[in-house]
């Protein structure tokens, strides 16, 4: 099954499996694809509560990251304290994962890999990490996103992404693609609340490619070599119905970041002053007044 047709096909089948309809597969194919949910659900259960907090490296998950980022964690700064419902955003996250990989297998895409243990060389370092899934050769990622990520960001397309990838995404699966010598795939994206699925094919020019690899060696160098912090982004100014409100706050980049406390040191959470909601929005802020 090409991947011109996988995103139809795929909603076929979530939609037979919502009406009790039959699935295009046999019963025994079935129990196979269902035994090894239950394996990745094992595996992701002790992944979740069986680990401490794992000493820095330089990894696929974290290489398309910021670099001011990636340097506060390993001069181990203090990060910002997990909520209590953390962890089950996680396992939740974990299991959209695993039920999204199980429809793929009942649709009948061409996986032609997957949970591949990946390495790259690049610069002298060797980065390692574990691919999510492969079609048609190419390697793809599976994320599950909140509602706001998905409207707002994934269902958008890779441009979106690409003017804002806060978590690094597209240098994760661009170090998948270079360790194994395939083609960038894309990510196969779920709303973790409305359960919408989408396929965002990653579609970057041959100058992104080039910035990709650059910024990556760059980043890795900086950080074996110990170089002097660097502060990748500033406050933005505020506005409030296209006025200034004379307030900075934090962009998503920095909002989203553990070490957000660290990096600045008066930061403030605050409702936005100038909002007549009943509810406003909170923003962190590095300069406020009421």
């Amino acid at each position: 099954m090409t991947m011109s047709i996988l995103p139809a096909q795929m909603q076929l089948t979530m939609e037979k499996a919502s009406n009790g309809e039959g699935l295009d597969v046999s019963d025994e194919k079935l129990k196979e694809i269902i035994a090894k949910a239950t394996q990745e659900f094992e595996e992701g259960l002790t992944r979740q509560l069986g680990r401490g907090r794992d000493k820095f490296r330089m990894r696929m998950s974290n290489i398309g990251r910021p670099l001011c980022q990636l340097q506060m964690e390993k001069a181990g700064a203090e990060r910002a304290r997990l909520p209590a419902n953390h962890i089950v955003r996680m396992m939740i996250g974990d299991a959209v994962e695993i039920y999204i990989t199980a429809l793929l297998r009942i649709t009948g895409a061409n996986i032609t890999g997957g949970k591949d243990k990946v390495s790259w060389d690049i610069g002298g370092t060797t980065i390692r990490g574990e691919s999510d899934i492969d079609f048609d050769g190419a390697v793809w990622d599976i994320k599950s996103a909140s509602p706001w990520a998905y409207k707002n960001k994934w269902a958008k397309g890779y441009q979106a992404l690409a003017e804002e990838d806060s978590f690094g995404y597209i240098g994760q699966l661009y170090g998948y693609s270079e360790g194994q010598g395939k083609d960038m795939g894309g990510w196969v994206v779920a709303d973790k609340s409305s359960g919408e699925v989408t396929f965002v094919e990653a579609a970057p020019s041959q100058q992104a490619l080039d910035e990709i690899h650059d910024g990556i060696k760059d980043r890795i160098e900086k950080i074996e070599s110990d170089a002097p912090f660097e502060r990748c982004f500033e406050p933005v100014d505020e506005y409030f119905n296209r006025k200034p409100t004379g307030n900075k706050r934090l962009g998503t980049q920095c909002s989203f970041c553990d070490f957000k406390h660290s990096c600045w040191k008066d930061l403030k959470y605050k409702p936005q002053a100038q909002s007549k909601a009943k509810s406003p929005r909170h923003y962190w802020y590095t300069e406020y007044s009421e």
